[in-house]
């Protein structure tokens, strides 16, 4: 979020000419950004958005860029109506030099290569010691490679450098909710809410903090709140899916689900809780439709395949779930949860001897043939 956060906000150097005369198309959020950092006036940047439209949506990464580096709130209000999905951010000008490390983070963003990104910003940490933002993005990408410990102190240390700002709190409820810290994950975000409480994005991380939490009815409350301050978040329905989906709420669930993924249909992350949820009500078609939504979206994504064959399992579809799993085995050879639910699927075909052979490689025991 962070890292996006920047790169949105650093990406335009000021225009050099009134927009009214150069604009004929509907107009971009980033656009609107641009204008306001150029001084133009709300009132002008208004008018133009009135008359032309806004064309692409910002996600919540954009909408706690422009929060992050202090923007009016009504520019941010102008971003938060978009209507259609966003796209990726094209950085062809010159930024100032010390901001080029975002070309650099910009190319791994777009190829995925975290391993680079991560390196990318231990050396601008090098170079800027000092610099709360470059701490905290930093953070946001040592927390994305799932190495919390690290996270922690580099978002720490952007809290020092800037004890003002409420994101590093923001951040650190982030980690601690991925790394399954409740105590923590509740404190930072009570504290972000504290600094934030007119920020919608306050009350989802809180909300995520409750679900880790166990207390379903606060995360609920947390997340009403923030439908409450901005209904575009994708974030805030898929909350209320999965706490629907805990009290049986089944259809308000889908409907829940249904709306995040209308709002982002990028993020494979709903259509596999989507797919979770049809899959326990015995809708196991629909379940694997959801999940190769999911696979379109991160086709390299193990958990996403296994959780696709696994869904076939369950619909009896055994030959469409062996040939999932044996695709995995040989991208995974390692992965021993495919080797078990290959064998359940040959079983299923009636094929036993086969589904034997698959451990008769020394130290491997054939499965008690538990379903799954």
């Amino acid at each position: 979020m962070i890292t996006l956060a920047l790169l949105a906000a650093l990406a335009f150097p000021p225009q050099q000419n009134n927009p009214k005369a150069e604009t004929k198309e509907p107009v971009a959020p980033e656009q609107v950004l641009a204008w306001q950092l150029e001084g133009l006036t709300q009132e002008e940047i208004q008018e133009e958005v009135k008359a032309h439209g806004l064309t692409e949506c910002a996600e919540a990464a954009l909408l706690s860029a422009l929060a992050a580096v202090r923007t009016d709130a009504q520019t941010v209000e102008l971003v938060r109506h978009t209507k259609a999905p966003c796209k990726l951010l094209k950085l062809d000008l010159r930024l100032p030099k010390p901001t080029d490390y975002l070309y650099e983070m910009a190319g791994a963003m777009l190829w995925n290569n975290w391993p680079h990104a991560l390196q990318t910003m231990q050396m601008e940490v090098s170079n800027q010691p000092q610099n709360p933002d470059v701490r905290l993005i930093y953070a946001h990408i040592l927390r994305m490679s799932g190495n919390f410990i690290l996270a922690y102190e580099q978002a720490t240390a952007a809290e020092q450098l800037n004890p003002g700002s409420p994101y590093p709190h923001a951040e650190r409820s982030t980690i601690c909710y991925h790394a399954s810290l409740t105590e923590c994950a509740i404190h930072e975000a009570l504290r972000f809410q504290e600094m934030r409480g007119e920020d919608a994005s306050a009350y989802i991380i809180l909300g995520h903090a409750r679900e880790l939490q166990g207390h379903d009815d606060e995360a609920m409350e947390a997340y009403t709140q923030a439908k409450k301050l901005h209904a575009g978040y994708a974030e805030i329905d898929a909350g209320l899916g999965r706490v629907y989906g805990r009290t049986g709420e089944f259809e308000k669930a889908v409907a829940s689900f249904d709306e995040a993924i209308r709002l982002d249909k990028w993020e494979a992350n709903n259509y596999c809780e989507l797919a979770q949820l049809y899959e326990a009500e015995g809708y196991a078609g629909k379940a694997v439709e959801r999940l190769k939504e999911a696979q379109e979206l991160e086709p390299k994504n193990t958990q996403i395949a296994m959780a696709l064959g696994n869904a076939y399992l369950v619909g009896k579809r055994y030959v469409e779930a062996a040939q999932v799993y044996q695709e995995l085995l040989e991208t995974a050879p390692a992965m021993e949860s495919a080797r078990l639910q290959l064998a359940k699927a040959l079983r299923g075909m009636g094929r036993q001897a086969e589904a034997e052979a698959l451990f008769t490689e020394p130290g491997l025991e054939a499965p008690g043939g538990r379903e799954h």
